[in-house]
């Protein structure tokens, strides 16, 4: 769909691991606040993407492999298939997408470059005809703040 998909040097917020890496690292990375998906990279610039790992990822390779898979690479459970969409796309667009590719977890392209990561968390909330910004970020809706009752 896009080629030969790339990261954005400046991508903001896309955290990576190299192909070659263990899935046990993986997981520690995973396992920071905020972190739900890795952008798996090759080459000397890490900046040829060859898939999307994440959290669901590693706990289906161990819950059918077992604990050792800990000590595997990390391409060897990858989904190098993993969903994208264009950065224009709309919300109900990228709602589509998470739920015919059953994820839960986008790249957001803009052309052939990886400009974000978005989990359907970063969309569930929002109203179908309210978009998303160009920097992948969901735009809250404004709500009043609570009057405080005295």
């Amino acid at each position: 769909m896009f080629g030969t998909m790339r990261r954005a040097p400046d991508a903001a917020g896309v955290r990576t691991i190299h192909r070659d890496r263990s899935v046990a690292e993986a997981a520690q990375l995973l396992a920071q606040p905020g972190a739900g998906a890795l952008v798996v990279v090759e080459g000397e610039s890490d900046e040829t993407v060859t898939g999307l790992l994440t959290q669901r990822d590693i706990f289906r390779a161990v819950a059918t492999e077992g604990p050792e898979v800990y000590n595997r690479s990390v391409w060897l459970i990858t989904d190098h298939d993993f969903p994208a969409v264009d950065i224009g796309a709309s919300a109900q667009e990228r709602l589509k997408t998470f739920c015919e590719r059953r994820v839960d977890h986008i790249a957001l392209m803009e052309s052939c470059r990886i400009s974000a990561i978005l989990s359907i968390w970063d969309c569930a909330g929002q109203d179908i005809g309210q978009g998303i910004g160009q920097d992948g970020q969901a735009r809250a809706a404004t709500n009043p703040s609570p009057s405080s009752h005295t």
